[in-house]
């Protein structure tokens, strides 16, 4: 990826002779590998991937500009051979990701070597580069996206069918699969009637109810990255007031994405929604932040807070995902993502924020 030349000339700035990566997204977000046992060292002119012998020869045959080391070769152990090989790679300075790596796996890194003097720790080391998307990432999580909508879109047909929110969310992973996605990128939420003023809801073995909402929240991962979706859906006659509260949810939804632009704050995002859904008398029930960013990882900067101060940079992805959620009665929320550019707001989802009305069999 054409980032990795800047990440090394950000490495070479910091004055890292290294920078040792351990933490499993950002391994994969550098190498395009995915392994559960893999760590990347960069030099500003080298490239490192070092994982065992499971996906050794995988990785030989994938990352073919790239030296890939055998970890534990010789029958060595591997948290050793790992500490040799930064100790003769890795130069007298080399950054490591702090806040990836446990007390317990560091010390035995270090063990009474002198890697421990070699050492640096840094926080959200790569955050300046994975927080903008090139059009390559971009791509492929419009793809995601575009995936997630044809599962919504065969999803409305089996709701009629369904008698518990657990049967929706098995048809959710069924359909995940079969629109090409690798698994959930988180597990979804089903809630029914006023599990729906839970935002973050366990879905559970529990009926679907009639004249109530029916609010889903899902993604899928599909090629290494995540897409996320909300809708909320009547399942017969509903109060009125949680129609009302659907367009006000929706009109706070539309405020939000129309001030999405490259160099604005994030939080003039999360206020543009926000001032909607307390000029209706709503603001003590939207109680989350109205996004995040999205990637490798669900859940990645920028935070869409009324608390955040960061500048939205061109080619930002996130979320826009105002609710209101009333107790013991029910709740709506309503999400697209979106992409910051420089002229304005490209939203990826295609999926209407009208309300859809769904009758059980």
């Amino acid at each position: 990826m054409p980032k990795i030349k800047q990440i090394q000339s950000y490495i070479e700035e910091k004055q890292l002779s290294s920078f040792f990566f351990s933490n499993f997204s950002n391994v994969f977000y550098l190498s395009y590998f995915s392994s559960s046992n893999a760590y990347v060292l960069l030099t500003p002119k080298d490239k490192y991937f070092i994982t065992d012998a499971r996906y050794y020869y995988g990785a030989k045959e994938k990352l073919k500009d790239w030296n890939v080391i055998l970890l534990g070769e010789k029958n060595k152990k591997q948290i050793e051979h790992l500490r040799e090989i930064l100790l003769e790679l890795g130069g007298d300075k080399i950054g490591f990701e702090k806040d990836s790596v446990t007390i317990s796996f560091y010390e035995k890194l270090v063990d009474e070597s002198s890697l421990k003097d070699k050492l640096v720790g840094y926080e959200n080391f790569l955050k300046p580069f994975r927080m903008t998307k090139i059009e390559e990432e971009i791509n492929i999580i419009r793809e995601a996206v575009e995936k997630t909508d044809k599962v919504f879109k065969r999803l409305l047909d089996f709701i009629p069918k369904a008698k518990s929110e657990l049967d929706v969310r098995r048809m959710i992973i069924n359909y995940i699969f079969e629109e090409g996605g690798t698994g959930e990128s988180f597990p979804a939420i089903v809630a029914s009637g006023k599990h729906s003023a839970v935002p973050h809801y366990e879905t559970l073995n529990a009926p679907i109810e009639k004249n109530s909402p029916l609010l889903i929240d899902m993604g899928m991962k599909y090629k290494g990255y995540c897409s996320d979706f909300t809708r909320t859906v009547f399942i017969g006659n509903v109060d009125k007031e949680l129609l009302k509260i659907y367009s006000i949810v929706k009109e706070a939804h539309l405020e939000a994405v129309n001030t999405v632009k490259a160099g604005v704050k994030a939080k003039e995002i999360d206020l543009a929604a926000r001032k909607v859904i307390e000029k209706y008398g709503y603001g003590s029930y939207f109680i989350h932040s109205t996004g995040h960013g999205i990637g490798i990882e669900i859940h990645e900067p920028p935070r869409i807070s009324f608390q955040s101060e960061e500048i939205i940079e061109e080619n930002a992805v996130f979320t826009i995902e105002p609710g209101i959620y009333i107790p013991d009665k029910g709740g709506v929320r309503l999400e697209n993502i979106v992409v910051a550019r420089k002229e304005g707001v490209e939203i990826l989802t295609k999926t209407p924020l009208d309300p859809i009305k769904i009758e059980l069999e």
